[in-house]
């Protein structure tokens, strides 16, 4: 979560005197911040580690820096940025009634303190160039990824020279507001501008967080109930969402089972036999329409075809009969009482139609021979 960054110092022209004395604005009027405090009030050390357990680093890191130190280490406050290249651990140390008093100003300006870091570290860092700022009347120096401090410019002035020394490859690069204020001799190697620090567009990094431990930022019971509402609202969204996908669940099942019912009912109108499953419908549909086409075939074949042609034109002639047979696909019929068909049109398609009569029979014996056409013609 990216949070508005500001300097601590920018905080105090905030401050109304609404409200009563000593009284802090409640927290739903508070502003989540990251703020910049002042540098000259925190001191970076550079500690080797302790021939000891990781986890127990913590509790060693304050005994190991109290000789450096010039107030009792039960009143200052430690944070661990982790080891640098060569493996030393880089602690930020800070006075646990600044931290206080830090927090104290950003409640009062209706803000709420959510990280804290040396201002120094809101100078752009560059390997193997030392960044300078200005913050009135305050030089900002930074030399690493964590390592820098805040003084006056003279004492700046004097460190940045002993830097120079021990490493003249380095670069340096001014943002003052007057090329007096800096030595002549840094003049001659220096980068010089007149621009102003941007604290709220500067990058803080977070493992330099000085609201660590005890300072932590801790969620009030009035925060808590304004989170109240919006966690109803979640929790019931999220209810109807299950309500509404369950709902259109059942509803797509149903219409699923009613066209299946459909599906099968029209299987069953259009074919006999037993009613199969929905997903074998297609399967059975397919075979049964092979099965039509085969019977459509063999109904065209002879001598079907040339007996379904003779259909209407026996219908009513009164006769019988007595004999059929197939001879080189010409259908030959033996009838008796044929005198009625001797008078119709003996005309079916696709046949040639020759009426005789019936050897040693009587007038009305005859015999009927039907041969196809394009077989006539081949032969």
């Amino acid at each position: 979560m990216t949070l508005p960054v500001d300097h601590i110092h920018n905080l105090d022209s905030y401050i109304t005197n609404e409200g009563e004395a000593f009284e802090a604005p409640a927290d739903k009027d508070s502003v989540n911040m990251d703020l910049w405090v002042p540098s000259e009030l925190v001191s970076l050390h550079l500690v080797e580690p302790p021939v000891a357990p990781k986890r127990k680093w913590a509790e060693l890191i304050p005994w190991i820096l109290e000789d450096r130190l010039l107030q009792p280490i039960e009143e200052m406050h430690f944070v661990d940025c982790g080891q640098n290249a060569e493996g030393q651990i880089q602690v930020l140390v800070v006075s646990k009634l600044d931290l206080q008093n830090w927090q104290r100003i950003a409640q009062n300006s209706a803000a709420v303190a959510y990280a804290m870091y040396p201002d120094y570290l809101a100078l752009p860092w560059e390997a193997g160039r030392i960044s300078v700022g200005w913050r009135d009347g305050v030089c900002l120096v930074r030399y690493g990824a964590i390592e820098g401090f805040a003084a006056t410019p003279e004492m700046s002035w004097s460190m940045i020279e002993s830097l120079l020394k021990e490493d003249s490859g380095l670069k340096v690069s001014l943002s003052v507001p007057s090329v007096d204020l800096v030595p002549q001799a840094l003049l001659e190697v220096a980068d010089i501008n007149d621009a102003e620090l941007d604290w709220q567009f500067s990058s803080p990094p977070t493992q330099c967080n000085l609201l660590t431990g005890d300072y932590g930022r801790a969620f009030s019971v009035d925060a808590l109930i304004a989170w109240v509402p919006v966690s109803v609202l979640a929790v019931a969204t999220i209810l109807l969402s299950i309500m509404y996908f369950d709902i259109a669940n059942t509803n797509r099942e149903q219409q699923i089972n009613q066209l299946e019912n459909n599906l099968t009912q029209g299987y069953s109108r259009l074919f006999k036999g037993r009613r199969p499953a929905a997903n074998e419908v297609r399967f059975e549909a397919e075979k049964n329409i092979a099965s039509l086409f085969e019977q459509r075939a063999g109904l065209n074949s002879q001598p079907v075809a040339g007996l379904t042609a003779l259909d209407r034109l026996m219908s009513g002639c009164g006769c019988q009969l007595s004999a059929l047979s197939l001879s080189e696909n010409t259908i030959v019929m033996n009838i008796e009482n044929g005198s009625a068909l001797k008078k119709r049109k003996l005309n079916v398609p696709g046949y040639r139609v020759a009426i005789t009569q019936q050897s040693g029979g009587d007038e009305n014996a005859i015999e009927m021979r039907l041969t196809p056409v394009q077989t006539e013609a081949d032969s």
